[in-house]
């Protein structure tokens, strides 16, 4: 298995395949689902509910789904906090719509993993509630490009670090057993 995914030949597979969401909210999807602690093969038909009506994913597209899966969930599970967002390079407005879009499908993947998260309190709630004002942000054209890009930065960061603090939250650790 690689360990990327290339965002444009990915995103342009999904536009093929008329699928009506970037590769950043299918990021943010997936993502959802498995800080939310969903494990087993179930994550398959909630993919496919979201991307195609519960109908079939044709290859090479499912090939990449799964790979994409495979990658973040290695991902989320490694101790060197190396999650990453999978977001465009292109222009930094390009990027700012790709975080809000990973962000709101990350909301919705994690709401389905873990229905009663709007009751969650402490650190994890407080992170939902920031994700959830970080959705509705928005930016004008004509701002300072630096600063604006300074500030995409770090709300990136805040999100990718949200996202590991969920992953922590709902997602037992393995704990191996040794019998003597």
């Amino acid at each position: 298995m690689q360990d990327t995914i290339n965002y444009d030949e990915f995103n342009r597979q999904l536009i093929q395949n008329k699928i009506g969401i970037t590769a950043a909210e299918f990021h943010g999807f997936l993502s959802g689902i498995l800080a939310g602690g969903n494990h087993d093969e179930s994550w398959r038909p909630l993919v496919s509910d979201m991307l195609n009506n519960g109908q079939a994913i044709v290859e090479p597209l499912a090939e990449q789904i799964t790979r994409l899966y495979q990658l973040t969930k290695q991902q989320f599970s490694e101790d060197n906090f190396e999650f990453e967002l999978l977001l465009s390079h292109h222009d930094l407005f390009t990027q700012i719509d790709d975080l809000v879009g990973w962000v709101n499908h990350f909301l919705l993947g994690i709401g389905l993993a873990q229905p009663k998260i709007n009751h969650l309190k402490g650190d994890v709630g407080e992170a939902i509630y920031d994700l959830r004002q970080i959705v509705k942000l928005g930016y004008d054209e004509s701002e300072d490009q630096q600063e604006l890009g300074f500030a995409f930065e770090e709300i990136k960061e805040y999100v990718r670090i949200t996202a590991m603090l969920c992953f922590d939250e709902f997602n037992e650790p393995d704990i191996a057993t040794t019998i003597h």
